[in-house]
């Protein structure tokens, strides 16, 4: 009876704990076909989303700042098809654009093209950015398997997933990269640093990529970059484009929602007029209340995107640093950075580019001729300002003039034009370019009686007499005397320097005239003119003009070209040319020269003078005095002693 007993107890407990088993697989063939939760892109990056050591300070899981979210979940939206944003550094760009290729790994898996702007940043963003995101987040890892295995069908140009998704990396100057790919979603990186000639032969690169996604109903595409020259920037066009949608943050005083705007971005100074940079703040635009950095992270929490257009399946979105919530982010770093920049042009432009997240306006007009020539002072070349320090010349050759203007420099750029002369007479003679050597041999005057001769000529060989101007200025070589030849930007985003390292070589004199960038130069005086001259105070960069001296004519020619932005073929230049046809530009010419035989100088006006012993006797800092190198010494003895010479060098004040 008992084994009986125990044989049923047996089989009744086999076939229960058989049918629980079969209730387990079935739960778990259940749970592995039935599809992940469908979540938006912001809750997937918050939900599985890691940060790896390789590409953040702070690893571990992603949390997502409230701006963010509306920019993933644009990628998400079914009803959006193109994304663009234009950004400022330090807002987290390139982790959205990280979790995005995640989210199409894991969510949706679909073939992905990412476009960097070379091939090596499209390596570099498959090996720092994507695999340590494979490696480090979970979700991830379980799909991508080890990436080391060769198995795992892992490479640095292409990855492939064995659930069907497949992300490719290709640099936007290789043609051969956007050949047999077909993917659903693309995303351009730093679209603004894509090459201006487009993807070899084959055009623009944008268009290339979004041509891969035609045969995808539901294809996305998405562009971003920090944009650069106004005009010109990619990103720029891209936004204006779309229906352009702004953060707007609510006033934590009286509750305005607005846009967080540079204008409105101040901070204090001190009883002596120093800045006060940790005091930086908002004012509201509605109330004028005064809004604090402790109240950006209320501020941000509460805002919203709005967008100025309607939505026409474009998503655009602008964002700058001012919403980061980076520590390197603050207000206050932020208002020590603009400080740190806006006397200098180039780092200005960076600031706005990389902090404001626009386009910077390249100065594409100089002033009007009337303003200019209202600005003239009382001075002349023979009483040229204490300020002064050295001349230099530019001149323009015609068939029956030359032209030159002689420009004093000081300073931290400030300069002063001192003549625009006029020689008449056939440039095939060589009377005339006698002529034309005696009067750069005068001297210009200072007021404090110092004499500054002319330490370098650019003289124009392109065109007029180019045999006659290559003679003068091989005979007097030693004398800094350049044949030069003007060149614009092929480039715009990559600007021509003013004055080349090295000279070129002409193929059939052996010649060497030196190139020069005149776009470079021409926007370089354009933004100089834009500075209005202190009367009291030295103004750096800024161009004086003497009350007498200079043509009924001068000012127009000086203004007589503006620049102009065309696109041909895809391809958008910028050249500056003639507001009218046959306009008379000699001035402007010979300015542009002048300031390229400034730029061939070593001569650092702006420099720290050298300390000097108490004993040392008080010089005036580079008068342009003769050498002392004869002068007598006088010993204990009263009896001066000469000094023995030394071998005379030429370097500058070469013309004495």
């Amino acid at each position: 009876m008992m084994g009986k007993e125990t044989s049923e107890t047996s089989a009744s407990r086999y076939s229960t704990g058989s049918a629980r088993l079969l209730t387990r697989l079935r739960r778990a063939r259940s749970e592995a076909l039935k599809p992940p939760p469908k979540l938006t892109l912001s809750q997937w990056a918050n939900t599985y989303a890691y940060l790896s050591r390789e590409t953040s300070a702070d690893t571990g899981k992603f949390k997502s700042f409230r701006y963010q979210d509306g920019m993933l979940d644009a990628v998400t939206d079914p009803t959006v098809r193109q994304i663009t944003v234009m950004k400022s550094a330090r807002v987290g760009y390139t982790k959205m654009l990280d979790h995005m290729v995640g989210y199409y790994i894991h969510q949706d898996p679909a073939p992905i093209l990412i476009v960097q702007p070379k091939e090596s940043d499209a390596r570099d963003y498959s090996q720092t950015e994507i695999a340590p995101m494979l490696r480090d987040t979970p979700v991830l890892a379980e799909i991508a398997g080890d990436l080391n295995s060769k198995a795992a069908n892992q490479k640095v140009d292409k990855r492939i997933f064995r659930n069907g998704a497949s992300v490719s990396f290709v640099g936007a100057n290789s043609p051969a990269g956007f050949r047999r790919i077909t993917v659903r979603i693309v995303a351009f990186d730093e679209v603004d640093g894509y090459p201006a000639n487009g993807a070899g032969d084959e055009g623009d690169q944008i268009s290339l990529g979004t041509k891969r996604t035609e045969t995808f109903w539901n294809r996305k595409i998405i562009i971003g970059s920090t944009p650069t020259v106004q005009g010109i920037s990619r990103i720029e066009k891209s936004f204006e484009e779309s229906d352009q949608r702004h953060y707007h943050v609510p006033c934590p005083h009286c509750g305005t929602k607005q846009r967080l705007k540079w204008e409105n971005f101040k901070w204090d100074k001190d009883e002596s007029g120093n800045h006060l940079t940790e005091t930086a703040h908002f004012r509201c635009e509605a109330n004028g209340c005064r809004i604090e950095e402790h109240d950006k992270l209320a501020m941000i929490n509460g805002g919203e995107w709005i967008a100025d257009k309607p939505s026409v399946g474009h998503a655009g979105f602008h964002i700058w640093a001012a919403y980061s919530l980076f520590p390197n982010a603050s207000w206050a770093a932020l208002a020590v950075e603009w400080l740190a920049a806006y006397k200098d042009p180039l780092r200005k432009k960076t600031f706005v580019n990389l902090v404001l997240g626009l386009p910077h306006k390249e100065v594409v007009n100089v002033a009007d001729p009337d303003v200019l020539k209202s600005r003239c002072e009382p001075y002349n070349w023979e009483t040229l300002p204490d300020g002064a320090i050295m001349v230099t010349v530019g001149a323009d050759t015609q068939d029956d003039r030359i032209e030159a203007t002689f420009v004093a420099w000081g300073a931290n750029g400030e300069s002063w034009v001192a003549r625009h002369e006029v020689i008449n007479g056939d440039t095939s003679k060589l009377a005339i370019w006698d002529e034309f050597d005696r009067l750069i041999r005068e001297p210009c005057e200072t007021d404090d009686g110092r004499k500054l001769f002319a330490q370098a000529v650019c003289i124009d060989s392109a065109g007029h007499r180019s045999e006659m101007v290559y003679k003068f200025a091989r005979d007097r070589k030693r004398r800094r005397i350049y044949a030069c030849i003007g060149r614009g930007n092929r480039d715009p985003k990559a600007p021509r320097m003013i004055w080349p390292k090295t000279a070129s070589r002409t193929k059939n004199s052996g010649d060497k005239p030196y190139i020069i960038g005149v776009d470079t130069a021409k926007d370089d005086i354009s933004s100089r003119l834009a500075i209005v001259p202190n009367e009291d105070d030295p103004t750096p960069r800024a161009i004086h003009f003497p009350a007498v001296g200079l043509s009924s004519d001068y000012f127009t020619q000086l203004t007589s070209e503006h620049a102009v932005t065309k696109t041909v073929g895809g391809r958008t230049t910028r050249k500056w040319e003639t507001k009218t046809a046959g306009a008379r530009n000699e001035a402007w010419d010979c300015l542009v020269l002048a300031l390229a035989a400034r730029m061939s100088l070593p001569n650092k006006l702006d420099k720290a003078p050298r300390r000097q012993s108490r004993k040392a006797e008080e010089k005036p800092a580079n008068d342009n005095s003769p050498s002392q190198e004869n002068a007598t010494e006088v010993p204990g003895d009263g009896k001066p002693k000469e000094r023995t010479p030394r071998r005379k060098r030429e370097r500058w004040g070469a013309y004495r």
